[in-house]
């Protein structure tokens, strides 16, 4: 199946500085700019608790972009039935991708929408145990999800995150290494974030399929 074409759409975006605030575009999807893309193919609540008393196992920025890739190349075909219903698929992506990684990774420690930001508003994901590691080894993760809906604000979305990522945050999760990972299909995507520095960006299957854009920050 080719990724749908959006008709009409005269993309034309130049890469944009960080340092101003992005206009943060309607809706929860929002982002923030960035030289060529790199293609290739291819706070929380509470600490939890395991019945073996055993400490949950760090990931890497590596093993957690890997995870990511791998969810991504076993469910497109779920992903192409998703992407065209209203509402968009960014949470439903999110729980996935946390299961894959419970399931894939021994007593892994994730947690979705904690409250990082000073003003008390959430990240996606939040990777290893801030209870249990320093800053610098925690991952707060931006994420954003491409529909047929939201395609035009999609990257402005990411450029949002990218932004959003640098500002003050709580419990000393400045420190943190910190991703943004934009999930999409569209050629309009795709001309647009290549136009932005520092995005890698992945193919898990080939170029028809889900491609993967990822700002490590």
């Amino acid at each position: 199946m080719r990724r749908p074409v959006i008709p009409g759409s005269g993309v034309s975006l130049s890469a944009r500085s960080l340092r101003s605030k992005p206009q943060r575009p309607k809706g929860r999807n929002a982002a923030s700019g960035l030289a060529g893309a790199e293609t290739r193919r291819g706070g929380p609540t509470s600490a939890p608790i395991f019945a073996n008393g055993a400490r949950p196992m760090n990931l890497t920025v590596q093993h957690f972009r890997d995870q990511v890739i791998g969810w991504v190349h076993e469910n497109t075909d779920r992903i192409r039935v998703v992407w065209p219903l209203a509402g968009g698929w960014e949470a439903w992506a999110q729980a996935e991708i946390a299961g894959h990684i419970n399931r894939h990774v021994a007593e892994a420690f994730i947690d979705r929408e904690p409250p990082v930001y000073l003003d008390g508003s959430r990240a996606d994901l939040l990777i290893n145990n801030p209870f249990q590691n320093d800053a610098s080894e925690l991952i707060v993760v931006e994420m954003k999800c491409e529909s047929l809906r939201n395609w035009r604000a999609f990257v402005d979305g990411l450029r949002y995150d990218a932004w959003k990522l640098q500002g003050a945050m709580r419990m000393g999760l400045g420190a943190s290494k910190k991703m943004v990972i934009g999930l999409f299909f569209s050629p309009e995507s795709e001309e647009q974030l290549a136009e932005l520095t520092g995005f890698e960006i992945i193919y898990p299957r080939d170029r028809e399929g889900v491609g993967i854009a990822i700002l490590y920050l």
